[in-house]
C-alpha cells in the first residue's frame, strides 16, 4: 500500500513517501506535485524516500515530470533518504545525475 504526506515549511514543500508506489498510485500524486510547483509560495520541493519500499516505472515518470516542471518554473527539487535499492534504480535511470540528493 502506498501513502504520502505533504508538509509545508515556509517556502519548502516536503513529500514523505511511504510504502510501495505503482501505476495506480501515481495520478493523484502527480497532480498534487504539479499544484505545489505551480504555487508561488513553494520555492523548493523535497521528496523524502525514507519509507518508500518499492517504485516502478510510473514513479520514475513522476520524477522526470517533477524535474521538468521545477526546471521550467526555476524552482529546486531534492531527493532525500534514498535506500540503496532506490539509489541503484535511480543510478540505472540516470536520475542521480539530474537531481540533488542527500
Amino acid at each position: 500500500m502506498f501513502q504520502y504526506e505533504i508538509k509545508r515549511e515556509n517556502e519548502k514543500a516536503i513529500i514523505h513517501l511511504n510504502g510501495s508506489m505503482s501505476l495506480r498510485d501515481t495520478p493523484k500524486l502527480k497532480t498534487e506535485i504539479k499544484e505545489l510547483i505551480d504555487s508561488d509560495s513553494v520555492k523548493e520541493l523535497v521528496l523524502d524516500f525514507k519509507h518508500l519500499t518499492y517504485l516502478d516505472s510510473s514513479g520514475i515518470g513522476i520524477l522526470l515530470h517533477t524535474y521538468s516542471w521545477t526546471k521550467e518554473k526555476q524552482k529546486k527539487v531534492k531527493m532525500v533518504h534514498l535506500s540503496n535499492e532506490i539509489r541503484t534504480i535511480f543510478g540505472v535511470a540516470n536520475l542521480l545525475e539530474i537531481f540533488e540528493t542527500d
